[in-house]
């Protein structure tokens, strides 16, 4: 059993990262939408500033995260395609662009 689990989980362990990633950006924006006023917000918000002060536990998310998102662009780009809608594609892009919005973000909090 454990030698099929091993390549398992070398396929499939860059997608529990992006999933770890996805979680991430979206207790921030839960944060940033609800408020601090909110008790979700505020309970999303210390959580995600809990969770994103050790490096070493988001370290290898980033990478992992954007070397899945590049596989299924690729694949969604391509003749391959499983799915016969452009949305693929655009979810993807709308995915890329609220990760690179939320690092501008963080970095620009960060200067001040």
């Amino acid at each position: 059993m454990g030698l099929l689990l091993k390549p398992l989980g070398f396929l499939i362990r860059p997608l529990g990262y992006l999933a770890f990633g996805a979680a991430l950006l979206l207790l921030w924006v839960a944060a940033r939408v609800l408020g601090e006023k909110h008790e979700l917000g505020f309970f999303a918000g210390r959580l995600h500033g809990t969770v994103s002060q050790y490096p070493e536990v988001s370290r290898w998310e980033t990478p992992a995260g954007w070397f899945t998102w590049a596989l299924l662009f690729a694949l969604a780009v391509s003749p391959l395609d499983p799915i016969a809608s452009r949305w693929d594609e655009v979810v993807l892009l709308v995915i890329a662009l609220l990760v690179c919005l939320r690092r501008i973000a963080v970095a620009r909090q960060a200067e001040h």
